[in-house]
């Protein structure tokens, strides 16, 4: 049976059940779950379902009945699947947000959110990103989605941090860098970018000041 990808109904049921009062406070949001499973579908080592519900849901939901719990589960599977065969595309990445962020460093951004997810994603396959060989280059390009998370205060993102102007270009590189980093993880040697990625995102990294 073919794949169908969710449709705009679909969506917007999932999103609301992931923001009801029959979620944990700490379940991941829609946009955190995306960008949660985003890092999951570039990670070259598959990660189960059983692995990965329940870092977005935290505890289990309370769901109305065991109909519910199905259908909630089968729409983030899927939006699984959309995820990988949207990275596997020659289109280009979306990601489902506004690249931009929050007004106030209380009040995060879906932006935010969605690069927060993405880090959680990578923190719990971390050693598939970073093998010798690769470890340079896949660093250099989570750059952005670090600076756009909420979740670093080293350096480098802190100086980036400190400039709106530099914050903004930083973070418009996001979708290219996603499909950057499934190509650098993904695919053949001879497909990598390590030609354009390095010096790209190095010369512009180097430029950069921020704000945390």
């Amino acid at each position: 049976m073919a794949h169908q990808p969710l449709d705009d109904l679909e969506l917007e049921t999932l999103e609301n059940f992931l923001e009801s009062d029959q979620v944990h406070e700490e379940c991941q949001n829609f946009v955190m779950a995306h960008g949660f499973l985003t890092a999951l579908a570039i990670c070259p080592t598959p990660t189960t379902e059983d692995q990965w519900l329940p870092v977005i849901f935290e505890e289990t939901p309370q769901f109305e009945n065991p109909k519910q719990e199905k259908q909630i589960t089968q729409y983030l599977t899927r939006l699984f699947v959309d995820i990988q065969k949207e990275l596997e595309s020659e289109d280009g990445f979306m990601v489902p947000c506004e690249l931009e962020m929050g007004q106030s460093p209380e009040e995060l951004s879906e932006l935010q959110e969605w690069a927060t997810g993405f880090m959680e994603g990578v923190f719990m396959t971390e050693s598939q990103w970073f093998e010798s060989e690769k470890e340079e280059v896949v660093a250099e390009l989570l750059l952005p989605i670090m600076v756009a998370s909420d979740l670093f205060d080293d350096e480098e993102v802190v100086q980036i941090r400190h400039s709106e102007k530099l914050t903004d270009s930083c973070i418009a590189q996001i979708p290219e860098v996603v499909t950057d980093l499934f190509l650098v993880l993904r695919t053949e040697p001879e497909k990598r970018p390590f030609p354009k990625a390095q010096p790209k995102q190095g010369n512009k990294n180097k430029k950069k000041g921020g704000k945390r």
